[in-house]
């Protein structure tokens, strides 16, 4: 199996990265998951800010991206930013995200937004935004 680029498979985007607890259940990833995520942050290391990961169904994306976002340093900005934004295309992959986020780092609060369905409060740690619902709007501010 092998990670490769793209423009974008599934998008991260970060206004926070990671989480300053120790807390959290350890996640034991398989090799090739450990390859992803060494590679992703090579290259956010090396200025990408757009990365995608493209694996075979059941492989683990969601188990690897969620990762991540506890791999990733704060932004040298704001190094108190503590939030994430998951933007997925459909309900059922936000709903999958929102599940695993709270699997895998059950120190985290994670809420969904899509439209009028699901609305986040702003106060979780990461968001997962399910982006083709017909009355999404984009978010101006998450809050830090």
């Amino acid at each position: 199996m092998q990670c490769r680029w793209r423009s974008i498979f599934f998008c991260i985007v970060r206004t926070a990265t990671r989480r300053r607890s120790s807390t959290f259940a350890p996640v034991v990833l398989r090799p090739y998951q450990e390859h992803c995520l060494d590679a992703c942050i090579s290259a956010l290391d090396s200025g990408s800010s757009r990365i995608g990961v493209s694996l075979p169904t059941g492989s683990g994306k969601t188990t690897v991206f969620i990762s991540l976002l506890a791999r990733l340093a704060p932004p040298a900005i704001n190094l108190e930013a503590t939030k994430s934004i998951i933007i997925v295309n459909s309900i059922e992959l936000a709903r999958q995200s929102a599940v695993q986020v709270a699997r895998l780092f059950p120190n985290w609060s994670v809420e969904i937004e899509q439209g009028s369905k699901y609305k986040a409060s702003g106060q979780a740690d990461v968001y997962v935004y399910s982006s083709l619902s017909p009355d999404f709007k984009q978010p101006v501010s998450i809050g830090q």
